[in-house]
């Protein structure tokens, strides 16, 4: 169905015939009494052997109203047959950047290709650059900071281990020299959707699995320790479809986990040993889910993700639930003749969420528990405003 699996499609989209990889490095500030960035934009494009560009000083318009500045210091774009898609980046402890993906995401024969790992210093200077796998298909998802300066990467083998696909941890050292890996799953296959790094060291992994009701995906996930040893390992099986698309911890310790289940979306809320404590599940008028999930103020969640609208295209949608799960308001918008997706969540340190989607640009949210307005901005970009204001 058209709108299964929303990220995986939502990178292929983005796909074309010439591999290009992008890293952009963007400071965004938004500040209710400043007054709007200067309209114009500078660019300066230096080649390098690297067939990479640089693009300095591009500052975009915004609205008296929003004044949101948001300045992209540069661009370094990765072109060729070795390069396929990043999929997650992270800062490192010593102050650089750490980017992890595939040197192939073209799901086309021939079905090969590496999990590919870059570091780079913030000026965008690549320091260096790994590949891992077999002679079959591997992608790295995720990617988090270890204890010991190395680095735990999370991604889907073809090469390795018992099924068709499975999931694997990967740990490098400092200078990205495998150190060891591990690989879990089934006879079938199983994708990665994230890692969620927990407070006392251990890892959360997480996605789904064919392994479990033979034909379906069902919620597949496990808790690891520091040396990849599985502490417990959590899956449902079902008749419907269900898949974990994000997860946090609580200050308690407990989990939550995001998961589309069929054409809805619910939050299932996990102990510490892996039990499940009590599940929602939110049903609208058409397909929905939410593809990320945050903490509030107030012990609850804030959901960002999807819904249909009357025409049949995406809207964004915009949530938050109580500490038991239960949804106390909900806004959906967008464009009725276009898709658009929220895909990505922050929490600032001043209490703002930011929400990242597509086609739209992205959305700057801050979160109060009462109604909301959607301003539509130059750009096709949209900012959520709330009634007063609410700061940690």
């Amino acid at each position: 169905m058209r709108y299964k699996n929303i990220h995986r499609l939502l990178i292929h989209a983005t796909r074309c015939l010439v591999a290009v990889l992008f890293i952009i490095l963007a400071c965004c500030a938004c500040q209710s009494t400043s007054p709007a960035p200067p309209v114009g934009t500078q660019l300066i494009e230096t080649p390098s052997p690297r067939n990479t560009a640089i693009v300095e000083e591009q500052t975009d318009p915004a609205t008296p109203e929003m004044a949101v500045t948001s300045i992209i210091t540069w661009i370094r774009k990765f072109e060729g047959p070795d390069y396929g898609a990043f999929f997650d980046i992270i800062l490192t402890g010593d102050g650089n950047a750490l980017a992890v993906g595939a040197t192939n995401h073209l799901h086309v024969p021939p079905y090969s290709g590496d999990a590919l790992f870059v570091k780079l210093t913030l000026a965008g200077e690549v320091l260096w650059e790994r590949t891992w796998g077999g002679d079959k298909y591997e992608q790295a998802w995720s990617v988090t900071q270890a204890d010991d300066g190395g680095y735990y990467i999370f991604g889907e083998t073809d090469s390795y281990g018992a099924g068709d696909r499975d999931f694997f941890l990967l740990k490098i050292t400092a200078d990205g020299t495998e150190a060891w890996y591990r690989t879990y799953a089934g006879e079938r296959r199983e994708w990665t959707y994230g890692m969620l790094p927990l407070s006392n060291g251990d890892l959360f992994i997480y996605g789904f699995s064919e392994s479990l009701v033979r034909g379906e995906r069902n919620q597949y996930a496990l808790r690891v320790g520091q040396q990849g040893a599985v502490v417990w390992e959590y899956s449902v099986e079902s008749s419907e479809e269900e898949f974990i698309i994000d997860a946090l911890e609580t200050k308690e310790g407990d989990l939550v986990l995001a998961v589309g289940i069929a054409e809805n979306g619910k939050l299932v809320k996990l102990d510490a040993h892996g039990q499940t404590e009590w599940e929602k599940r939110y049903k609208l008028a058409g397909w929905q889910y939410a593809s990320r999930i945050t903490k509030t103020e107030d012990g609850g969640f804030f959901l960002a993700g999807f819904s249909m609208n009357p025409n049949g295209y995406a809207d964004i949608w915009l949530a938050h639930c109580t500490a038991t799960g239960e949804r106390e308001w909900e806004k959906a918008f967008g464009d009725l003749n276009r898709d658009d997706y929220a895909t990505s969540l922050i929490r600032l340190r001043d209490g703002t969420i930011c929400s990242v989607g597509s086609q739209t640009g992205c959305c700057l949210v801050g979160w109060i528990r009462t109604e909301c307005t959607m301003d539509a901005l130059p750009g096709g970009t949209c900012c959520l405003r709330f009634p007063g204001t609410h700061r940690t």
